[in-house]
């Protein structure tokens, strides 16, 4: 059995919103980029997609940094 996975960026944090809802998912925060931006992410099968903020990240940063992309 092959398993594929399915991750792509959008534009905007609305048109993530958009796509998570036209697919019945939640939106999840994964955690700040290196840049100190807060990146969401929607999955819907083996499908995910992601999208950063414009601005600063709202949320308390960790002291070790991870990518939000290696718990997917």
């Amino acid at each position: 059995m092959r398993h594929v996975c399915d991750i792509r960026e959008f534009p905007s944090i609305q048109t993530l919103g958009f796509w998570a809802h036209t697919h019945r998912v939640p939106l999840r925060y994964l955690g700040p980029t290196l840049e100190g931006r807060a990146v969401y992410a929607a999955t819907s099968g083996h499908t995910t997609r992601v999208a950063i903020t414009a601005g600063r990240d709202p949320h308390p940063h960790p002291l070790i940094w991870r990518s939000p992309l290696e718990d997917l």
